[in-house]
């Protein structure tokens, strides 16, 4: 998708929200928040996706902090209260019935929540509250149906936090046979799962996980590591998790994607054709040849 009008200011405020991470004074802000302006105002018009713009602000932080990873506090918290709160939930009983589905919705919620700014107690609350949610588009009998005939799903990773969520959707897709890798960022940018999240709340020990060789916000195959390129190959289905993924990689026709994430803003909305703010997505990226 191609950045809208109102994605400007919210690049620069997404700068800034990475800068103020780090406690740095009000100057220092004022550089970071310049840097963005100055940055985006070289464009005579915004062709490319959102998630496009968004990294190169996210370097300028980067180089005028000299802090290589912002987030690395924030995805620490949110993973151990992520794990607190997943063992909370009777997830078994929340799944009987349909487990994929389940699954899915779930890793969908993971996707909502910002796990280092709730309270374990109202990230619990919410939780339960958005379990009674649908899917405003739900193309998960697609899935299903495709599943059946697959053997490999690629799982593009999101934050850190939701990766926790994230096990669950593992755990039933190897419980139906699939052979399941999932791809972290291969270096720190925003608040992206790593491998080193991946390490730390057990992932690896669920399925094999890979990094996509860079640090790119959403996924951009044109600087992607062969190793993640060959995984992308042979994936029989793709699930692309969060927003940013669904920003760069919606234009894709030639593979099959599945994107599992909340609409977070206007455009996402109106690009997903999804009603509002806070819906659930769960999008094949083209229709299904036979499909209802």
């Amino acid at each position: 998708m191609r950045a809208y009008p109102e994605c400007i200011p919210c690049l620069v405020k997404q700068g800034l929200n990475a800068a103020e991470k780090l406690n740095l004074p009000k100057e220092k802000l004022y550089e970071v928040a310049k840097a963005g302006v100055r940055y985006l105002a070289q464009f005579e018009e915004f062709d490319r996706s959102p998630a496009y713009y968004a990294y190169h602000i996210q370097k300028f932080v980067k180089e005028l902090t000299g802090v290589e990873d912002p987030f690395r506090e924030i995805k620490r918290i949110s993973n151990l209260k992520a794990e607190e709160i997943l063992n909370k939930l009777n997830v078994e009983e929340y799944l009987k019935g349909d487990r994929l589905r389940r699954a899915l919705k779930l890793s969908a919620i993971g996707n909502i929540l910002d796990f280092a700014i709730l309270s374990e107690e109202e990230a619990y609350g919410k939780i339960l509250q958005l379990l009674e949610k649908d899917f405003a588009i739900d193309h998960s009998e697609w899935f299903e149906r495709e599943l059946e005939t697959s053997e490999r799903v690629l799982i593009l990773g999101d934050n850190a936090g939701e990766i926790v969520f994230d096990k669950v959707l593992v755990k039933v897709l190897k419980e139906l046979g699939k052979e399941v890798v999932y791809a972290v960022k291969g270096a720190p940018i925003l608040n992206d799962a790593t491998l080193e999240d991946a390490k730390m709340v057990s992932l690896t020990s669920l399925c094999r996980v890979i990094t996509n060789g860079n640090d790119r916000v959403g996924t951009d195959l044109s600087v992607a590591s062969e190793e993640f390129l060959n995984e992308w190959q042979r994936a029989d289905l793709v699930v692309s998790k969060g927003q940013a993924n669904f920003e760069s990689l919606s234009g894709i026709g030639d593979k099959v994607i599945y994107f599992l994430l909340t609409a977070k803003c206007r455009p996402v909305v109106l690009e997903s054709g999804a009603s509002k703010v806070g819906d659930l997505i769960f999008k094949r990226n083209k229709p299904l040849e036979g499909g209802n």
